[in-house]
């Protein structure tokens, strides 16, 4: 479920993960939630509604900057910059689910960066 998407400072990155932290938890009881369908591929994340049709959002792979996910809060969010937007304004999107449910979307998007590094590197596949 989506629960929303939130500014992010900019601040240097050990700063921004800590304060994107602190925002998570701040966000753990937030009542308001919109089932959607996420997809992922190697060009990036697209956020459907729960028709799975409606194209609520889609992030390039290029312009997410950062995942996560928490197991004790059941969160998985990504940090991204909107599309013409300036490099120094970002967005934290965060959704919520079963605990395993957003471990498994986490390691979607990751598993999504590496596959695209190894198609642009094809000399790091030996």
């Amino acid at each position: 479920q989506y629960v929303g998407s939130f500014a992010v400072e900019d601040l240097d990155l050990q700063q921004q993960a800590g304060r994107l932290e602190e925002q998570l938890r701040a966000l753990k009881d937030c009542p308001r939630r919109r089932s959607v369908v996420l997809r992922f591929s190697l060009q990036g994340l697209k956020v459907y509604g729960a028709d799975g049709e409606t194209l609520l959002m889609a992030h390039a792979l290029r312009r997410i900057l950062y995942s996560t996910w928490r197991h004790a809060d059941c969160q998985f969010a990504f940090v991204a910059r909107n599309p013409r937007s300036p490099a120094s304004t970002l967005f934290c999107h965060l959704f919520v689910g079963p605990p395993g449910e957003v471990q498994t979307l986490h390691l979607l998007l990751c598993r999504s960066f590496q596959l695209c590094y190894l198609l642009a590197h094809p000399e790091e596949q030996a």
